[in-house]
């Protein structure tokens, strides 16, 4: 058994609650991990709602975790017992114990140098990130303009334009305007007047745009000369996104490769991914609501309770 946060209908935040479900046998090609840190993303929002259909029947929730690798099936060669790995599992991975059917697509080793805390929260925000920054292509003296730029996916899209040389102003709450600072981000409180800031803080235009927001962001980068074809939505729908022949790159769009990339660019310095605040299995409602109104930096994780000795365990210590 294993305890899972899960959801039995659609709605809001009080609808998660924590169970007991049997896990099923590790079969060939597949991985068991025991999950240390699980991911929240604000999308689990949406699916918990029902923004992408009803849900039919009880639902498991959440989408990135780190983990140890505790047991592989007949067949697997990039895995072993006792392994480091971080991954995504959708509708999975806030769970004690979880098994991977196919972990070719989902997990990749920890690198020396990343903590598995940061690991946990990576799969969502930092795919996304990279999607969207490819789509934009920020270059080397452009000015380019991050929107929630102290949120999970905001603070690495941010901090990859400007690996690429590009200068980038930010927007962030007040709580958080100096943590951006302190990354070398131009940061700019979010709140009212904020086109005319943008025009005050780059007087020689926004070259390219990555927006956490929806279509009056969207309307509002066009009206100070940002081209369409250089901005990236992840808030916008298809519709909207037609309609203004913007760019909607998310996770979806990024390729196998780049979580093991970014987990590498973590671990040696180039990017900085704060914890916003961690929390029980148990308190994934407070969890759910730290996320949602707490405006916090970087990423929000559940972590599950640390594993007791066993018998062999015990005797290596105590005889």
């Amino acid at each position: 058994m294993t305890t899972r946060v899960q959801f039995d209908r659609n709605g809001d935040i009080d609808e998660l609650r924590t169970a007991e479900v049997e896990v099923p046998e590790t079969g060939p090609g597949q991985v068991r991990v025991q999950v240390l840190y699980a991911g929240l993303n604000p999308v689990d929002l949406t699916i918990l709602s029902g923004g992408f259909g009803p849900t039919k029947g009880t639902r498991g929730v959440g989408m990135d975790f780190s983990g140890i690798v505790t047991e592989v099936g007949d067949g697997v060669e990039d895995f072993s017992p006792g392994q480091l790995v971080f991954g995504g599992y959708p509708n999975h991975s806030q769970a004690e114990t979880i098994v991977i059917k196919d972990p070719q697509n989902r997990l990749d080793p920890i690198p020396k140098g990343l903590g598995t805390d940061v690991a946990g929260g990576l799969y969502i925000a930092g795919r996304t990130a990279i999607a969207g920054i490819r789509a934009i292509a920020p270059a080397a003296g452009e000015t380019v303009f991050v929107s929630g730029a102290s949120g999970g996916v905001g603070i690495i899209a941010a901090q990859l334009a400007l690996g690429l040389g590009a200068r980038v102003i930010g927007t962030a709450g007040p709580d958080n305007v100096e943590l951006l600072r302190a990354l070398g981000i131009d940061a700019i409180d979010y709140r009212d007047g904020l086109e005319d800031r943008l025009k005050d803080a780059a007087p020689g235009g926004i070259q390219a745009a990555y927006s956490t927001r929806g279509e009056d962001e969207i309307e509002m980068l066009l009206r100070l000369g940002v081209p369409a074809d250089r901005i990236n939505s992840i808030a916008a729908g298809p519709e909207v996104a037609e309609r203004f022949g913007v760019h909607t790159s998310g996770e979806a769009a990024a390729g196998r490769g780049d979580l093991a990339w970014l987990g590498k660019a973590i671990a040696y310095g180039h990017v900085y991914v704060p914890i916003g605040g961690v929390f029980d299995l148990a308190e994934v409602q407070a969890a759910y609501r730290f996320l949602r109104e707490g405006h916090p930096a970087g990423k929000v994780l559940l972590k599950t309770e640390p594993k007791p000795f066993t018998d062999s365990q015990r005797e290596f210590l105590v005889g």
